[in-house]
């Protein structure tokens, strides 16, 4: 009895060591996949990731095999673009209750937090969003919450001071990411997300081209006329049409399909193929087939096909396994590609589809379809259409957007009317003080609208992309100055800009006047040393603008070469280097004028070229100017008259201090020598008529 109870623990022993072994190895199989260093931060209890959503761009997160949030990254579900032109990634941990966990920001190229404590000002400005609904609309404490639209309560934290454009499209493309992600995996009641459906009431049996005529497929041909189009005026047509086609082929014929509607897919395929299908999709996906032909050589022609609904890309994923080109209506078809759209996507079926099609870096062309609501059903009513980022920045603005444009039409009339305006220098200079002040402290540290060579690395990043240019459209302030600028050296050149609405070179000239109060004696640099210097700037603009198609991150590292950051954007709040870098600038702008722009600015050396042959010339010269009189040229602080009398439009910023002396009599040589010699003969002739009446 004794050795049967011994041999039945020990057999209860074993099959307990055997089912433990068997709970170790299933435990271990599953954190086979181990938590990242991202995702530990966003899930620090969590123990292992299921990558069985790895498609769709969520990583379910598991502690042991209870499931404790979703990770997802904003890049690849809505990518918003940001200051500086790529969209800022970042990682988001959501829980089951559809609450944000945590954030970490996986790649970005904000200008204002690549340095410095810039990186840790962006992760506590998420963090106050840690376990907050992902309902709830983001403001920014002080934003005009009526021009902001969206479902959900709202959560209010606190902005990052210069960093508007960065922390609204962060705000964006969090909350439209995690919104997306929540309504894909049904949390905290987005299961009831309302969404169109197919409706087929009766089976009709269609063509291809009746399926295009009922607007079910698309059919957009490409003609190389529009491409070459395009490339010589940069004009392209929406939708585009073909232009002097003179029965020439299409480059290339294109049929978008929305392969989801029974309609669609029961008249392109065989009976028996389409029960295949039935089988295959997955519930929840939408499905895009797209085929074409034509002479277009560089294949797969779907890779140079962009789709995008509102402003932003359609996520889709091609389908490997299911081969229909064999199928299809007709032959000769040179691909076929299924594409398959995820419920992360939110993809609308009933909004409007753009489609792009890239025929080369910064070449585009346009088109776009909608898909016939009769032949769809909705369920609960859809979420209204928000504005656009760039839309909401500028309606936030706008307040500043009208001062801002009383200035430029102020500064445009006393332009055109410099002749006049310069006849009492007295007032002139107190209405160039103060304008210079309102550059300063309005454009510069209140609108933030201190133009930079970034910007100019973010358009090229732009166009190398293919990208769109809306991201240039975030900031109204910056972009008004820049159409203006642009506009400006046309018709002025150069000068306008950096004589006026430069607020660091508003501040140098401040620093420069406070020398004058302090009698400072001011530095001549010698004409040769000058001369060579002037070349500083533009090696300094080729070098940033050569470096950025190498690495857009290095490009804006040495774009830190202008002080504009540190002493209009930050205020002088920043790392002791940076600061002590700026301070120098402005001593030497007080020993020298405007030393950073007549040398070293590579902003100034750009728009210098750009503007070097304006249409007008509106500085007057006279036939006496350089020979023999040099008054001008010695008075001229930027050193910008030759000695022959003639002005370098590519050196000179508009002061209008040459005019003001050519049009004063007190204060032009010439004037001022007229005025002695017809004083002379009158005296002369006052002496003879005297003489005269003596006799």
């Amino acid at each position: 009895m004794m050795n049967f109870v011994c041999n039945a623990l020990l057999t209860l022993c074993r099959f307990i060591l055997i089912c433990s072994s068997l709970l170790v190895s299933s435990y271990s199989s599953a954190v086979n996949m181990p938590l990242t260093p991202e995702l530990q931060v966003l899930f620090p209890t969590a123990s292992h990731i299921d990558k069985d959503d790895k498609d769709l761009s969520i990583i379910p997160v598991y502690l042991f095999s209870d499931i404790v949030g979703y990770a997802f990254q904003t890049a690849e579900i809505f990518p918003v673009r940001g200051y500086g032109g790529k969209p800022i990634d970042i990682m988001i941990g959501l829980s089951p209750e559809g609450r944000y966990t945590g954030f970490v920001v996986i790649d970005h190229y904000e200008p204002i937090f690549m340095k410095g404590d810039g990186p840790q000002r962006l992760v506590n400005y998420m963090q106050q969003l840690i376990d907050v609904p992902a309902s709830n609309n983001i403001y920014i404490r002080g934003d005009n919450q009526k021009t902001l639209k969206g479902r959900g309560k709202s959560t209010y934290i606190d902005g990052i001071t210069s960093a508007t454009v960065t922390t609204n499209a962060i705000n964006k493309t969090i909350t439209k990411a995690a919104r997306a992600v929540a309504q894909a995996k049904e949390l905290a009641g987005y299961a009831s997300q309302s969404h169109y459906i197919p409706k087929m009431d009766h089976f009709e049996k269609l063509s291809l081209s009746q399926l295009v005529e009922r607007g079910l497929v698309k059919h957009w041909s490409i003609y190389k006329q529009q491409i070459n189009a395009a490339i010589s005026d940069k004009k392209l047509g929406y939708p585009s049409q073909p232009v002097s086609i003179e029965n020439q082929p299409p480059l290339a014929e294109l049929y978008a399909a929305y392969f989801s509607h029974p309609l669609v897919a029961k008249n392109l395929l065989p009976d028996a193929r389409y029960q295949d299908w039935l089988n295959y999709k997955t519930e929840g996906d939408q499905y895009v087939l797209l085929f074409s032909k034509g002479l277009w050589k560089q294949q797969p022609f779907s890779n140079f096909l962009g789709l995008k609904q509102r402003n932003t890309d359609v996520i889709r994923k091609k389908v490997p396994d299911f081969d229909i080109s064999k199928e299809l209506p007709a032959s000769g078809w040179d691909e076929v590609a299924l594409y398959r759209i995820p419920p992360v996507a939110t993809f609308d079926p009933l909004a409007r589809t753009k489609m792009i099609f890239k025929a080369s870096p910064g070449i585009n062309l346009y088109d776009d379809f909608q898909l016939p609501a009769g032949d769809f059903k909705a369920e609960l009513n859809q979420e209204a259409n928000e504005l656009a980022l760039w839309q909401e920045l500028w309606q936030q603005r706008q307040n500043e957007i009208a001062l801002l444009t009383l200035g430029l039409v102020l500064l445009t009339m006393l332009f055109l009317n410099q002749h006049y305006a310069v006849l009492n220098p007295k007032i002139f200079h107190k209405i160039r003080l103060g304008y210079l002040a309102f550059t300063l402290f309005f454009i510069g540290y209140y609108a933030q609208g201190q133009l930079s060579i970034v910007n100019l690395l973010t358009v090229q990043h732009l166009w190398m992309e293919g990208a769109s240019l809306t991201s240039f459209l975030l900031d109204p302030i910056i972009s008004i100055l820049w159409c203006y600028v642009l506009i400006s050296l046309i018709f002025f050149g150069r000068g306008l800009f950096c004589g006026w609405l430069c607020p660091f070179g508003a501040l140098q000239e401040f620093a420069g006047i406070l020398a004058t109060k302090l009698k400072i004696k001011r530095w001549k640099i010698k004409p040769t040393w000058h001369n060579r210097l002037q070349k500083l700037k533009y090696v300094l603009l080729i070098s940033i603008i050569g470096t950025t198609f190498y690495s857009l991150a290095l490009g804006e590292t040495l774009a830190e070469l202008e002080p504009f950051k540190t002493s209009i954007t930050l205020y002088f709040i920043r790392e002791w280097q940076y600061v002590i870098y700026a301070l120098i600038l402005l001593l030497l702008a007080m020993k020298v004028h405007k030393f950073y722009c007549r040398y070293l600015c590579p902003l100034g050396a750009s728009l210098a070229i750009l503007g070097a042959f304006p249409i007008f010339n509106w500085l007057t010269r006279r036939a006496e100017c350089g020979t023999p009189c040099q008054n001008c040229r010695v008075n001229c602080e930027i050193d910008a008259i030759s000695k022959e009398g003639d002005i370098d439009m590519k050196e000179c910023v508009q002061c209008l201090e040459c005019i003001v002396i050519n049009y004063n009599p007190t204060l032009c040589a010439i004037e001022v020598a007229d005025t002695k010699r017809k004083n002379k003969r009158a005296k002369q002739a006052d002496n003879i008529i005297a003489s005269t009446v003596d006799v």
